[in-house]
């Protein structure tokens, strides 16, 4: 469970309370649930650099003004460097003196650069923190023997509004979809870097050449998360139907197929590598750890791929999600590849995709993880369309 502290490790009532109500109680995995507590404590960080009580603003009638909000949002779109020079020097006390207003005029820029970050990440914070506002706003009921202050109402909805009036534009451009999935030379690269015993694998012990390349296959395999893998038991696995089950999942638990080699080299990791753990260390039963079985970090799955990138002179777009992508790219030709009358319509291939990636039935993610593979058939189609027009001509 998620919980924000403050400086002196006690929960805010508030942001908790919304986090769990919102996020935690209606299912939403504990990753999204921190981001947005995450954000909450970034506007209580902005609080303090104003010297308001956030928590008593929010419970009163007056709330916060449209100015506030205005400069919480520039708060917001700050790094956190920026945002934590800007509290500490807040909370320094300097001493009054009499200066002539040319110097004041002519101060130019503070003595800590104030950077900003991406339109997409500055977006998702004030949308965070005025969907939380939107919660108080709507909690602050007024007592049944008073009458409903109809200009305070209006007052609290029009700051919530200028809040999120400054939300960033940030369109989705086709040709910055990154990370995209991988190229077949590079893939055929990282088969041969993650295969035991080869000349290009840079991992020294037998244990973690056999680990990572379970890892490696699992990942081309399905469309695996990172975090899914993670919490692989050996349990999960079933070596004679060739299936994977995936138990904590940032969206949807699900079942996935493997391919036969696949299942070979997890039975092959698991008796020669896995049960020579003492059995004290994995007794956790999780399939992929230390060599002395400690349950492996998130940190540790990508440093695998950092260290591959690192000694093979591998492109630096080589990550845990680009195995996604690139998982889904294939998924799309093998579909374009089927003959005409076993090909199925864009609903059906869109519901596969959705279970298999782990989505919901309504989600629209797989038009982000296609697009790809639609821009590289659109540009066949208008490289063929040319190449015809000139033939002709």
């Amino acid at each position: 469970m998620v919980v924000l502290v403050d400086h002196e490790g006690r929960p805010p009532f508030l942001p908790n309370i919304y986090a769990t109500l919102r996020f935690r109680d209606v299912g939403s995995a504990a990753s999204t649930t921190e981001k947005v507590l995450r954000s909450l404590a970034m506007a209580y960080l902005w609080a303090i650099s104003r010297k308001l009580d956030l928590d008593q603003i929010l419970r009163s009638e007056s709330f916060l003004t449209i100015e506030q909000c205005e400069d919480l949002a520039f708060f917001l779109r700050m790094d956190r460097g920026a945002q934590d020079r800007l509290v500490a020097e807040s909370l320094q006390t300097r001493p009054r003196k009499i200066v002539r207003l040319e110097q004041v005029r002519s101060a130019g820029a503070p003595n800590a650069p104030r950077t900003l970050i991406s339109a997409v990440e500055g977006g998702y914070r004030i949308r965070t923190v005025a969907n939380f506002l939107e919660f108080n706003h709507e909690r602050i009921c007024p007592k049944a023997s008073e009458k409903p202050r109809a200009d305070l109402s209006k007052a609290r909805e029009r700051a919530i509004a200028a809040l999120r009036a400054q939300e960033p534009r940030a369109a989705p451009s086709d040709e910055g979809d990154a990370p995209e999935g991988l190229s077949e030379e590079v893939m055929d690269a990282l088969d041969a870097a993650f295969e035991p015993g080869s000349e290009t694998n840079p991992f020294q012990s037998d244990f973690h050449q056999y680990r990572n390349h379970l890892m490696y296959r699992l990942f081309t395999d399905t469309s695996i998360r990172r975090s899914e893998l993670r919490y692989i038991r050996v349990e999960d696995i079933n070596h004679a139907t060739r299936r994977v089950g995936i138990r904590v999942s940032k969206t949807i638990a699900r079942t996935l197929p493997l391919s036969e080699q696949t299942a070979y080299d997890f039975h092959q990791f698991v008796m020669k590598h896995w049960s020579n753990i003492p059995v004290r260390g994995r007794k956790h039963g999780y399939l992929f750890t230390t060599k002395t079985g400690d349950h492996l970090s998130l940190e540790a799955i990508n440093l695998v791929f950092r260290e591959l990138r690192r000694k093979s002179c591998l492109p630096d777009s080589i990550a845990p999600h680009s195995m996604r992508r690139t998982w889904n790219d294939r998924f799309s030709r093998a579909i374009d590849a089927l003959p005409p009358e076993e090909r199925m319509t864009p609903e059906k291939e869109k519901q596969i995709r959705n279970r298999l990636n782990g989505w919901s039935k309504k989600s629209s993610m797989e038009e982000r993880y296609a697009r790809r593979h639609i821009r590289e058939k659109a540009d066949k189609i208008a490289e063929d369309l040319a190449n015809s027009l000139r033939d002709k001509k």
